[in-house]
């Protein structure tokens, strides 16, 4: 009977100690935070439509697209944390069926404990649902960084779609990751977009520096407990 006992405990405390683990790795702050997007996450000066910036297409300046601002916020309780970002447009969502892993390489390796995915955009409607872009975003997602304690935010389109938002928002809900829902945004072009401030209907459609900042605000409202319950 003691013995038994004596066993039993054992197993108690091993499990206790495994659910500690597991529960550390949750209750971690992010330090490397990786937020890869398309045009509205970084866009290089383009002189043809009229975008003179580098930095989310539309935005007055580099401190107001959703990137810095998200930063601003995370920085303002974590000076220390590192950001790295970048457009994946053309490497992953133009062709996410069939993307090379090797064009990621400089991303794998950050290491990034936080991966905030911004896309959708560019991506065809009809082809995310053809495709099965639900399983080709877990395998690009978990390509991105190795870590057991990895955090995951799938941030949906600016623009209206019919299938896009729904499958990422399953996607996030299966692998109990962060889902942002930026539906609505775009339905007040006159407020969030900038079609007043530039020429070229490319440009203006993406975010203003309110969009920008409603973009940014919807993301942290969704990741905040990360960083303010940990400390």
């Amino acid at each position: 009977m003691i013995r038994k006992i004596f066993f039993s405990s054992i197993m108690l405390f091993i499990a206790i100690q495994a659910y500690a683990r597991s529960y550390s790795y949750l209750d971690t702050i992010p330090k490397r935070v990786l937020i890869l997007g398309n045009s509205i996450t970084y866009h290089g000066a383009k002189a043809s439509v009229g975008w003179s910036g580098n930095w989310g297409m539309a935005a007055s300046t580099a401190e107001k697209d959703y990137v810095h601002r998200l930063e601003s916020k995370i920085r303002g309780l974590h000076p220390n944390t590192l950001f790295k970002s970048g457009n994946i447009a053309n490497s992953f969502e133009r062709q996410f069926w069939k993307y090379n892993s090797d064009d990621f390489k400089d991303y794998q390796a950050f290491n990034a404990d936080l991966v905030i995915l911004v896309t959708g955009e560019n991506i065809d409607d009809a082809l995310a649902v053809k495709q099965g872009l639900e399983t080709h975003l877990e395998r690009f997602i978990r390509g991105l960084s190795g870590r057991p304690d990895l955090k995951v935010c799938l941030v949906g389109s600016f623009w209206p779609n019919k299938h896009i938002d729904k499958i990422m928002k399953a996607t996030a809900d299966r692998n109990n990751w962060a889902y942002v829902d930026l539906q609505g945004l775009y339905q007040e072009r006159e407020k969030n977009t900038a079609i007043r401030q530039y020429r070229d209907k490319g440009v203006g459609m993406h975010p203003s520096d309110l969009g920008m900042e409603n973009i940014a605000n919807r993301i942290w409202n969704n990741i905040q407990d990360l960083f303010i319950n940990q400390q």
